[in-house]
């Protein structure tokens, strides 16, 4: 045969009662400082700023619209 067989995927099996103070590797990724959460908080604009915005808007509507 010419055509490779697929070889089965492996996949790595935590126990359903998991001690992660128990894992070496999870000691040693704490201790490097190794971690899955972002760093960075995306920020949204604060709802001041579009009020501020909406009122500068109807201001200068009304400003030039009795011209």
């Amino acid at each position: 045969m010419l055509i490779k067989k697929p070889k089965h995927k492996d996949f790595e099996y935590l126990p359903r009662f998991y001690k992660p103070e128990e894992d070496r590797e999870e000691r040693l990724r704490k201790r490097l400082g190794f971690n899955r959460k972002r760093k960075f908080k995306k920020k949204g604009r604060s709802p001041l700023i579009w009020l501020v915005l909406l009122i500068l808007v109807i201001y200068l509507y009304y400003r030039f619209s009795n011209l």
